[in-house]
């Protein structure tokens, strides 16, 4: 057995040189044990909320402005896979920024902005272990329920909008509209009418802003319909399905 001191540090021969005693160059490389806030978990994607970051909303650090919906059923790609995905369960998240996948809080400069009272799941999270973030996320997710229960109001709201907008719906009435059926396309057309029409109405009504929609209801439907390979138009108050075309088709 050997006595020799165990370190963080192993060391790989290359044939990409020679030190000056003839032995071949070594590269070393240092074994990651611990967060080293390199920032490549903060620019691949964005957290899911867990309820135990509940005082982060309570504390303001999140908000409506920050944080949005994926629905059940909803169809969603991970930067970098060519695969989909359909939740599985309802996920709170932090919101990207414009144009990418990078979390709202962190920048290259300073890093993470919130990173002493960062989200369970990045406190979590150990990529030098490979650890899956998707485990147990079922029974830890943070929901709209966990935020809005007690407001009546949105309660109704959001239970309603699942009743007439559920990705599972969305889903059954697609099958069917690609088999010809006319009720079926007419009915999806309906759900997107609503999924528009709510977020006038609370806007409208109740002077909640637009920044808010995309927690309370998730992302509009119209845009989200893309990943069923699917483009809407509207021609005047109406929506029209029609194909995606090839160049807009996701991951193409």
């Amino acid at each position: 057995m050997s006595d020799k001191p165990k370190t963080n540090k192993f060391e790989i021969l290359t044939p990409q040189g020679f030190e000056e005693t003839g032995k071949p160059k070594k590269m070393k490389f240092v074994k990651k044990t611990e967060c080293d806030r390199c920032g490549n978990c903060c620019s691949g994607s964005t957290p899911s909320l867990y309820k135990e970051d509940l005082d982060m909303f309570r504390s303001g650090v999140l908000s409506f402005d920050n944080t949005f919906t994926i629905r059940v059923g909803e169809i969603f790609s991970v930067p970098g896979d060519q695969e989909t995905y359909r939740a599985f369960v309802e996920l709170i998240k932090i919101k990207p920024k414009e144009g990418n996948e990078v979390c709202t809080f962190y920048s290259e400069d300073k890093g993470c902005a919130i990173y002493a009272n960062r989200p369970s799941q990045c406190a979590d999270y150990a990529c030098w272990e490979m650890n899956d973030a998707m485990t147990g996320l079922e029974g830890k997710a943070l929901k709209r329920k966990d935020l809005f229960g007690d407001i009546e109001l949105l309660s109704d709201l959001i239970a309603r909008h699942e009743e007439l907008c559920s990705y599972e719906r969305l889903s059954d009435e697609l099958e069917k509209a690609s088999a010809g059926d006319e009720a079926a396309a007419a009915d999806i057309a309906d759900m997107l009418d609503y999924d528009s029409f709510v977020r006038d109405y609370v806007t409208e009504k109740f002077n909640i802003p637009a920044t808010a929609l995309d927690l309370i209801f998730g992302k509009p439907m119209v845009g989200r319909i893309k990943e069923f390979g699917l483009r809407v138009e509207k021609e005047g108050d109406e929506f029209v399905l029609l194909p995606l075309k090839k160049e807009d088709r996701p991951n193409s």
